[in-house]
């Protein structure tokens, strides 16, 4: 199944990996196919050093 992310989502994940969303994202690459805009990667590089 595919589905399409956007940055909201993926800094969710990745800010609470045991929550739902980054459990789903995290544990489930044979099940979802995830598609994200293309400036995503510039989200995810602008807002880096607040992620960490």
């Amino acid at each position: 199944m595919r589905i399409i992310v956007d940055a909201n989502i993926i800094f969710s994940a990745i800010l609470n990996t045991n929550g739902k969303i980054g459990d789903l994202s995290l544990n489930s690459p044979n099940i979802f196919e995830f598609i994200a805009p293309r400036y995503l990667k510039d989200e995810i590089r602008k807002y880096h050093d607040k992620i960490n």
